[in-house]
């Protein structure tokens, strides 16, 4: 069991609540803006400043789409499964998938860039003198050329943000004044029909972004696996981000008094540890598959990512993707500490953002890794975005679907 001295202390105050809204709305500002100004920065600063703000921004780019995406995928998994204790802290993963449309317009940008490919060099099948004269890149023309990408991104993001609509509108409705029981009911049962249909398209979309906006940066590589790579990593940063603002929204009263319990946060403890251990199950099997077949132009990709001073980052990104946040969740009492919950959460965000760092980067710098203020820019302005972001729903809606039908069972869960 955990030590309830070691548990953050619970604040049922409204008006504390509402000020720690207004702050939170500020420090995203701050941070917003700070970011937005050093990416700017970015275009006018160095020998290719083009280049590297078209990495440094498909990085963020990646970072709050993965989160985006994988709340909504959490989301639909909770409905499709009927499960019962995440009732009372789904609103929290609810306020990242609505994300998805602020995430569209950020699309926009990388469309231009990948549109200018020439001048950005972001992707080398997007420049004509690059594929000229490579067998292997003419033959993937039909499907990676400029155009058939903002296609294929545009496409996916209507089919993201129709879905989310589905499943989320419901919950969200259902806080409406005067809502009907029956009728939210019914609507609960609609949305487990149309998670079900979301399931495959997710796979199939995410697989295919996974290719488009990641694996073809180097595009003489190929990996069957990468996509459920990828799939490992959105899925246990989203569940990071969940848990990190349940943890602040239940200290600072939004969740209300006791509602929240040890039981609710010890099954973000479990499937935190359980998708940590599945990311380092994926990345260890990708790499020895690869390495064991010894093929040159599978090999090269891993090769390039341990000469150059790579290799530190590549320890170090198995340090914090899976070592830390492995024998910190490993105990019973971890798994529903608060503090060790917010450790391990930070651990795995910062791991995200390393992880997406060590697979675009080697693509901008053969020499080794770059890190300077250009790169700082994302970070600064993704946190800012993602907390403006759930600021703004915090203000909005309430934190607890009281509204579902389940919502007084979910209550009462106990492990």
């Amino acid at each position: 069991m955990s030590n309830p001295d070691l548990q953050m202390p619970i604040s049922a105050d409204p008006p504390a609540a509402e000020n720690r809204q207004s702050g939170l709305h500020r420090a995203a500002l701050v941070l917003l803006v700070a970011g937005v100004v050093l990416s700017l920065l970015t275009l006018f600063v160095g020998e290719t400043p083009l280049r590297r703000f078209a990495f440094s921004y498909l990085w963020g780019f990646v970072f709050f789409w993965a989160i985006a995406l994988g709340a909504l995928f959490f989301v639909a998994l909770q409905h499709l499964t009927g499960a019962v204790w995440s009732v009372v802290v789904r609103r929290p993963a609810e306020m990242f998938a609505a994300m998805l449309k602020p995430c569209l317009l950020l699309f926009i940008p990388l469309a231009l860039l990948t549109l200018f490919g020439a001048r950005s060099g972001l992707f080398p099948w997007a420049v004509p003198e690059l594929v000229e004269g490579d067998a292997l890149l003419e033959m993937k023309r039909p499907y990676l050329n400029v155009w058939f990408f903002v296609v294929r991104g545009g496409v996916f993001f209507g089919l993201w943000l129709l879905y989310a609509r589905k499943i989320i509108g419901p919950s969200l409705a259902a806080e409406t004044e005067g809502a009907d029981p029956t009728a939210t009911a019914l609507a609960g049962t609609r949305v487990r029909g149309i998670s079900a249909h979301f399931m495959p398209v997710f796979a199939l979309t995410m697989s295919f972004v996974a290719i488009d906006w990641v694996m073809s940066l180097e595009p003489h590589w190929f990996s069957s696996i990468f996509p459920a790579y990828i799939w490992s990593g959105m899925t246990v940063s989203a569940l990071a981000a969940i848990t990190l603002a349940v943890v602040w929204l239940r200290r600072n009263g939004f969740l209300g008094a006791g509602l929240v319990r040890n039981d609710h946060m010890y099954n973000f403890g479990a499937l935190l540890f359980a998708f940590t251990c599945f990311w380092a199950y994926l990345a260890v099997s990708q790499f020895m598959l690869i390495w064991y077949a010894n093929i040159p132009e599978e090999t090269v990709y891993f090769v390039h990512r341990m000469e150059h001073g790579w290799l530190k980052w590549t320890i170090l990104l198995g340090l914090l993707r899976f070592v830390l946040p492995f024998f910190l969740l490993l105990p019973r009492w971890a798994k529903q500490n608060d503090r060790a919950l917010v450790l391990a959460s930070v651990l795995i965000l910062i791991g995200q953002w390393l992880d997406l760092y060590w697979l675009i980067y080697p693509q901008y710098s053969e020499l080794g890794p770059v890190f300077g203020w250009q790169e700082v820019a994302p970070v600064l302005w993704v946190t800012g975005l993602l907390l403006w972001c759930a600021a703004r729903f915090i203000g909005r809606y309430g934190m607890l679907p009281e509204g579902d039908p389940r919502f007084a069972q979910s209550v009462q869960f106990h492990l």
